[in-house]
């Protein structure tokens, strides 16, 4: 048994700066074959970009880097784009895969981020499609990013899980109960701590900290979109937990943007028809 708890070696892990978050492979190997194919101004390499929440970080850490100090964090991939201009941000993202695939690998994150992943994307269109759906047009896009991001702190424990595991730290297995409650009672603050030192934007941020509230922030529409596409998710079964007992009309968020039965279901079959029917996921924004 370790002499250090596990919060302990969680922590100084992160302060190591030791984690790097978990790539979905599938997207790392396509944007790396357009990136040679079709070069840095190819916008096929921005919409995958816009398909993986840590390929999102590493361009916003950029973009909001210590070098543009003083200046606005930026919102969008095109933001992120011009600020960097698209030869340095095509850099960041093909460095980044390298990376990745050279990155830490094992079971835990091989049996839990699929899942993590499909939820993300699942998430990110929920929320665009809801901001279309109640009139938020002009904040759609930006649902898409919050979606995407809003579990990144279960992404990066997991990255932490997978370390400890490996290292041996530890002095014990990490069972299956163990990881889950790590991830459930740790997942918001490590989001948090990673936006707070990457820099990133506090619309997102605010994402992260409050989607799982009980209580209705009718003050931060992007939350509620947030939130209800996330119980839409969990109901139609993307992501790690399955809900289907979930009655989305009878949702405080629901209710405050107006939505009917009618318009509910037709959430859960374009959720169902992207994901759990053979059609492959939308692209970013």
């Amino acid at each position: 048994m370790a002499n250090k708890s596990l919060t302990a070696i969680i922590k100084e892990m992160v302060d190591a700066d030791r984690i790097r978050l978990p790539i979905h492979p599938k997207v790392a190997q396509q944007a790396a074959v357009c990136l040679a194919a079709e070069g840095p101004d190819s916008p096929k390499l921005w919409l995958l970009v816009g398909r993986d929440p840590a390929l999102l970080c590493y361009l916003f850490r950029a973009a909001n880097s210590s070098f543009f100090a003083g200046l606005q964090k930026t919102l969008s991939i095109e933001e992120a784009v011009t600020r960097l201009g698209s030869s340095k941000a095509s850099q960041v993202i093909e460095r980044v895969c390298r990376e990745g695939a050279a990155g830490p690998q094992g079971e835990l994150l091989s049996r839990h981020m699929p899942g993590l992943w499909r939820h993300a994307q699942g998430c990110a269109l929920g929320a665009r499609w809801l901001a279309k759906r109640c009139g938020y047009q002009g904040m759609a896009d930006q649902a898409y990013l919050a979606g995407l991001l809003h579990d990144i702190g279960k992404q990066f424990l997991l990255a932490v899980l997978q370390e400890v595991s490996g290292s041996g730290e530890l002095g014990m297995p990490l069972s299956e109960p163990l990881v889950q409650e790590v991830i459930a009672t740790m997942h918001v603050e490590q989001g948090l701590r990673l936006f707070d030192e990457w820099n990133l934007a506090d619309v997102y941020r605010e994402v992260v900290a409050d989607h799982h509230d009980e209580e209705l922030d009718t003050q931060n529409i992007l939350v509620v979109l947030v939130k209800l596409a996330n119980k839409g998710c969990r109901k139609v079964g993307l992501g790690p937990t399955i809900h289907p007992d979930i009655v989305l009309p009878t949702t405080a968020e629901a209710q405050f943007l107006g939505l009917d039965e009618i318009s509910l279901a037709e959430f859960e079959i374009m959720l169902e028809d992207h994901f759990l029917r053979g059609k492959p996921a939308a692209a970013g924004p």
